[in-house]
């Protein structure tokens, strides 16, 4: 076997291994409150512990981006469009992560808990 060939060998092999970006990652779903990636966890808060919708909106007006409140971290949101409408609402998002991008398949408000 040429050296050319033996070069391009562990390149194959990377490629076909799973997570590597040969397969797309299977969506799955999230449920968390739209909120800004520069306030996070930490923006302003209502008497309902929602993000306040106006910090939110102002924080993405001076540059911020809009993102998911998942857990203890803030995931940015993308398309962006498809989440300004949401901007403080408990969401559920259907998408693919890569790069702590979670690439927005389908977004919709998630049903009250608790009833």
């Amino acid at each position: 076997m040429c050296m050319c060939r033996l070069a391009a060998l562990p390149l194959l092999l990377v490629a076909t291994l799973p997570g590597t970006g040969a397969c797309a990652e299977t969506p799955r779903s999230w449920v968390g409150f739209v909120t800004d990636t520069h306030c996070g966890v930490n923006c302003q808060r209502t008497s309902d512990m929602k993000p306040d919708v106006a910090c939110v909106r102002e924080c993405v007006r001076k540059g911020s981006k809009y993102g998911l409140w998942y857990g203890h971290h803030v995931y940015e949101l993308a398309p962006q469009s498809k989440a300004k409408r949401f901007a403080a609402e408990n969401v559920r998002v259907k998408g693919r992560m890569e790069n702590d991008v979670l690439h927005i398949e389908s977004i919709a408000l998630a049903p009250p808990q608790g009833r």
